[in-house]
């Protein structure tokens, strides 16, 4: 909202009654008017969060009274006009070697909701995760697709006192063969909403130890394989 009309009004309703102002009352009056604005602009959040809270509880309603959602326990309400954001750590997640072998065996995710202030949100629905391999001709299938219900992501809240967010641990469906893969996460709110996030991770492909290129089937083993 444009301050500057009402503004000019005040200061010449202060002229008109005072027949002149000095430096100090312009100075004070510019002061309120800008108290006033400040007022006015936190209001106007406030009354967008609020609507944004109502729609997402209408939809809830409106699914319910349709039998297409599950129940909502009151407890969950909150969480859910909270998440505004979906994101994947990417300090947690990348691949992970779980044997002597060289390479990583599997891949470790950590995914966080997120409120408007950044802020991990404990709250579970149906999430996929894809992986792909960005440098792979166009139209190639996935590395792996997995996809978790409500009640696994549930099963899966890590709160330490580096992170907090639903942690997995998943074992390559296609071993990668490069170091340099993409990411991919969808969450689905119990309320109808759905949040994308997207992250470039590096890992360390099988039969591969870090500074060798990934050994063909016409090669031999490592040492030690």
């Amino acid at each position: 909202m444009d301050g500057t009309p009402t503004r000019l009004l005040l200061l010449s309703l202060a002229a008109l009654a005072v027949g002149c102002t000095t430096p100090a009352q312009v100075e004070r009056l510019e002061a309120e008017l800008r108290d006033q604005h400040d007022r006015l602009t936190a209001q106007a959040e406030a009354l967008d969060s609020a609507r944004t809270e109502r729609d997402a509880l209408r939809r809830q309603r409106d699914r319910l009274l349709a039998g297409k959602a599950p129940v909502v326990h009151p407890e969950q309400a909150d969480l859910l006009a909270r998440v505004d954001q979906l994101a994947i750590n990417t300090w947690m997640t990348g691949g992970q070697n779980t044997d002597d072998s060289p390479g990583d065996d599997e891949l470790v995710v950590l995914i966080q909701p997120r409120d408007a202030d950044n802020e991990p949100v404990k709250l579970p629905g149906t999430l996929e995760i894809r992986l792909s391999d960005p440098a792979a001709p166009a139209g190639s299938d996935p590395l792996g697709s997995w996809k978790f219900s409500p009640d696994e992501c549930r099963q899966r809240w890590l709160s330490s006192m580096l992170s907090r967010g639903f942690l997995f641990r998943l074992p390559w469906q296609t071993p990668p063969t490069r170091d340099r893969l993409l990411l991919h996460a969808r969450f689905d709110t119990t309320d109808g909403r759905r949040f994308d996030a997207d992250a470039l991770i590096h890992v360390r492909p099988p039969a591969s130890d870090g500074d060798q290129p990934v050994q063909t089937s016409n090669e031999p083993p490592p040492d030690g394989g």
